[in-house]
C-alpha cells in the first residue's frame, strides 16, 4: 500500500508539476519576440526591400512620360560648293514646345545665303525670325498620344504603389503564417515531451510494482510500448517542428543580412495574433482595398488607350501659323509686322479606317475583360471576407469547447490513475485516458492556432494588417 501512495504521489508529481517545470527550462531559452521578428521581415527582408521599389518604377515611369512634353532643340545647317562658286548655304534653328493642351509653340530662326538660291528662301543678310502655334484640329485636340502617355503613366503609378502595400501584405502575411505554423510545432513539441516523461514514469513505476508483486509482467510490456509510443510520435512532432523551423528562417533578416535562429522559442501560440475585435470594417469601403484599387487603376489606363483610338476615327488636320519677324531700323532685332507670317495646313484621312476600327473594337474588348475582372475580384473579396468572419467564430467556439474537454480528459486521466493506484484499473484503460487527453492538448493547439491563421486572414482581407512603419 505504501508503494501505491508513492507510485501515486509521483504521478500525480508529474501530471502537475513536470508541465510548469518544462514551461521553465523553455523559460530560459531566448525567444523570438513575434512583434520584433516581424518588424524585422518588414524592414530588412529582400521582398520588401523590392516591394520599395515600386516607388522609384512609379516615379521613372511619370518621368517617361512627361518627357513627351520636354522643349525640343532642332538645327539644320546645308550647304553646295561648286566650282569655286557657293550655290546655296541653308541654316535653320527651331525650338518646339509642346503643350498638355495640344498644340506646340513654335520658335524659329533662318538665315539663307548663296548664288543660286531658291528666291522664296531668300531671308536677307541678317536672316528671318519666326514664331506661331501649331494645332491640331480634329484628330488630336481633345487627346494624342502624348496626353495618353502621361494619363496611362499616372494610372500605371498608382498601379505600382498598390502592388507595392500588396507585397509588403503578402510578405507579412507568409511571414506570420510560418510564424504560426512554427509556435504550433514547437507547443506539440512540448506537449509529446511531457507526454513522454508521463509515459516513462509510468512504465519506470509499473517496472517496480512488477518487481513487488503488485503487477504482472504482461503490464510491464504493456507500459513499455506506451513510452514507445509516445516516443515514436516525439518523432513525428519533431519532423514537424524543424520543417516549421526551416521555412520560417527564410524571413530571418536583418541589418546584417540573414541569420539562423539558434535556440529560440516562439512567443506563446495564444498571444500572436490579437483578437480582431476592435476592428470595424465594412463592406462599403471595399472598393478602397489594394486589390481592387489595382484592378480600378488598370480599368483607367485601358480608358484612357481607347480613348486614343477613338479619336483615330478623326481626320488629321494640322494648322499652322507663323508670324515672321524681321530685322528692324538696322539694329538686327526682329520686328513684327502683321502682314508678314507663314500659314499653312495639312490634311490625311484613310477611307476605310479598318486598322483603326479594328483597333478601336479591341480596345473596347479589353476594358470589358478589365471591368469583369474588377466585378469578380470585388465580389470574391466580399466573400472572403464573410466567410473569414464565420470561420473566425467557429473556430472560436470549437476551441472554447475543446479547452472544456481537455480539463475533462484531465481529469478522467487523474481519476482513471486513482482507480489504477488502488488496483482497480489497467495500464490500458490508463493509457487510452492518457491518448485522450494527449490527442485532446494537441487538437486544442491546433484550434488556437488556426483560429489565429484565419484572424490573420481577415486583416490581410479587409487590408487591416498592422504593418510596421517603414
Amino acid at each position: 500500500m505504501n508503494n501505491k501512495l508513492v507510485i501515486h504521489y509521483i504521478l500525480v508529481f508529474l501530471m502537475v508539476v513536470v508541465p510548469y517545470l518544462s514551461n521553465a527550462q523553455y523559460a530560459l531559452t531566448d525567444t523570438l519576440d513575434y512583434d520584433v521578428f516581424i518588424h524585422k521581415v518588414i524592414e530588412h527582408h529582400p521582398l520588401s526591400q523590392k516591394a520599395k521599389l515600386n516607388g522609384l518604377k512609379a516615379e521613372a515611369t511619370i518621368r517617361s512620360a512627361r518627357g513627351n512634353f520636354d522643349p525640343v532643340l532642332e538645327s539644320d545647317f546645308n550647304q553646295k560648293l561648286y566650282s569655286d562658286k557657293l550655290y546655296y548655304r541653308k541654316s535653320y534653328s527651331s525650338l518646339r514646345f509642346p503643350t498638355v493642351a495640344g498644340f506646340d509653340l513654335v520658335a524659329g530662326y533662318e538665315k539663307n545665303s548663296g548664288t543660286y538660291l531658291n528666291s522664296e528662301n531668300q531671308t536677307g543678310t541678317d536672316g528671318l525670325w519666326n514664331a506661331g502655334i501649331e494645332l491640331n484640329v480634329l484628330q488630336g485636340l481633345l487627346m494624342d498620344e502624348g496626353r495618353t502617355a502621361l494619363r496611362q503613366a499616372k494610372a500605371y503609378a498608382a498601379i505600382a504603389e498598390q502592388q507595392r502595400t500588396l507585397q509588403t501584405n503578402d510578405l507579412y502575411f507568409s511571414a506570420s503564417e510560418a510564424y504560426l505554423y512554427w509556435a504550433n510545432s514547437h507547443a506539440a513539441l512540448q506537449i509529446v515531451q511531457e507526454s513522454i516523461d508521463l509515459a516513462e514514469n509510468y512504465f519506470d513505476n509499473t517496472k517496480t510494482s512488477f518487481f513487488n508483486g503488485e503487477k504482472t509482467a504482461i503490464d510491464t510490456v504493456e507500459a513499455y510500448i506506451m513510452w514507445q509510443d509516445r516516443k515514436n510520435l516525439l518523432q513525428s512532432v519533431l519532423s514537424s517542428y524543424t520543417s516549421t523551423q526551416k521555412n520560417l528562417e527564410n524571413y530571418l533578416w536583418n541589418e546584417d543580412g540573414w541569420y539562423a535562429i539558434e535556440q529560440k522559442v516562439p512567443t506563446d501560440l495564444g498571444n500572436i495574433v490579437e483578437n480582431d475585435n476592435s476592428i470595424v470594417f465594412s463592406l462599403d469601403t471595399i472598393e478602397a482595398h489594394p486589390i481592387l484599387q489595382e484592378a480600378q487603376f488598370k480599368l483607367s489606363a485601358l480608358e484612357a488607350d481607347r480613348r486614343m483610338k477613338r479619336e483615330k476615327l478623326l481626320p488629321k488636320l494640322k494648322l499652322k501659323y507663323m508670324p515672321l519677324l524681321t530685322p528692324d531700323g538696322g539694329e538686327g532685332l526682329p520686328g513684327y509686322n502683321q502682314n508678314d507670317y507663314k500659314w499653312g495646313f495639312s490634311f490625311s484621312f484613310p477611307l476605310f479606317l479598318r486598322g483603326e476600327r479594328g483597333d478601336l473594337q479591341l480596345g473596347k474588348v479589353k476594358v470589358q475583360e478589365q471591368q469583369l475582372e474588377l466585378e469578380n475580384k470585388t465580389i470574391s473579396l466580399q466573400n472572403k471576407i464573410l466567410n473569414s468572419q464565420q470561420q473566425i467564430n467557429f473556430l472560436a467556439n470549437q476551441e472554447a469547447i475543446q479547452m472544456e474537454n481537455v480539463e475533462g480528459y484531465r481529469k478522467l486521466l487523474w481519476a482513471e490513475n486513482e482507480k489504477f493506484n488502488f488496483g482497480e484499473s489497467s495500464v490500458f484503460l490508463l493509457n487510452k485516458r492518457q491518448e485522450k487527453y494527449l490527442e485532446g492538448q494537441l487538437k486544442l493547439v491546433d484550434l488556437i492556432m488556426k483560429r489565429q491563421l484565419e484572424q490573420l486572414k481577415y486583416r490581410y482581407y479587409t487590408n487591416t494588417l498592422d504593418i510596421p512603419n517603414q
